[in-house]
């Protein structure tokens, strides 16, 4: 016996995909629908509803904050190095740490704010 799908089913499922998340942010998610899901009447709120309420809530500044947060010493270092060719010209890698053990460096970093090195 062999199973019929309907165009409309086939579709919907198309558009459904699943992405990785922490299991701390699995717990946090679960936890807010719980909350949500504590009502007299109406339909149950789901975690796609919560996600998508949530993502309407991120700011540029919150983007900002993440990708501040991305960055390891070594991309900070590198963003500062190309910081300094635009301003002062070319300069290798080498050359840059050995620039950034001397007090010529502070001077540097004072003209130079560190938002603006991104």
């Amino acid at each position: 016996m062999q199973t019929k799908t309907t165009k409309t089913a086939a579709k919907q499922v198309n558009k459904l995909k699943s992405i990785r998340v922490q299991v701390e942010t699995q717990k946090k998610a679960e936890r807010l629908l719980a909350v949500a899901n504590k009502k007299r009447a109406g339909r149950k709120i789901k975690p796609d509803q919560l996600l998508n309420f949530a993502l309407d809530l991120v700011t540029e500044d919150h983007l900002h904050a993440l990708q501040e947060q991305s960055l390891t010493h070594e991309d900070r270092k590198e963003l500062l190095r190309q910081k300094y060719i635009e301003t002062r010209g070319p300069i290798s890698k080498d050359e840059f740490l050995g620039f950034m053990m001397t007090a010529a460096f502070l001077e540097f970093l004072r003209a130079t704010p560190l938002q603006n090195a991104g």
